[in-house]
């Protein structure tokens, strides 16, 4: 499911349990749990973990964990993948499981803040690409999990990177 696909598909289930006047719905995509409706936009869903809900900072940590100067490209290559093809992605240096994480999360921000009007899910792919960046030059993690947990002020200005091919979300 590419992120046109997974929009529309979380919308058609919205108005389905309307039509059946149902408060309330799930489904699991092997670990996740999405409960719908969410609470912020027709559409919109809650994603759970084993009960605990993922964290962008948690995909942040992550992607930073498993890139290393010899994987970097692959690892900037699978996000681009990712964010064009959705569950689609083919050739990705992450675990299904993982990518689904990666999907699930940033389909929501599609949902809540669709581009162009907004960022959608660009904002977060971007901060899972400085993640690995992070990892290559000297950027403190810190600073790039402050850059996620951004809410309700100015968008970071992207980081001018000089000599990195950028992907399609970052620019």
């Amino acid at each position: 499911m590419n992120y046109d696909d997974g929009v529309k598909y979380m919308l058609d289930l919205h108005k389905d349990l309307e039509k059946r006047g149902l408060k309330t719905n799930s489904f699991s995509v092997g670990s996740l749990l999405i409960t719908y409706p969410g609470r912020k936009s027709t559409g919109d869903y809650q994603l759970s973990e084993q009960g605990v809900v993922p964290r962008h900072i948690d995909v942040v940590q992550h992607i930073f964990d498993v890139t290393s100067k010899e994987n970097f490209n692959r690892v900037v290559e699978s996000l681009d993948n990712v964010y064009i093809k959705g569950l689609f992605a083919h050739n990705v240096i992450f675990d299904k499981s993982f990518v689904e994480k990666i999907y699930w999360i940033t389909l929501q921000e599609e949902i809540n803040y669709p581009q162009p009007g907004f960022a959608g899910r660009k904002l977060p792919f971007q901060r899972f690409f400085e993640a690995a960046v992070a990892k290559i030059r000297s950027i403190d993690i810190s600073i790039i999990k402050q850059r996620t947990n951004n809410h309700g002020r100015i968008r970071p200005i992207l980081f001018a990177l000089e000599g990195i091919k950028l992907p399609s979300f970052y620019k």
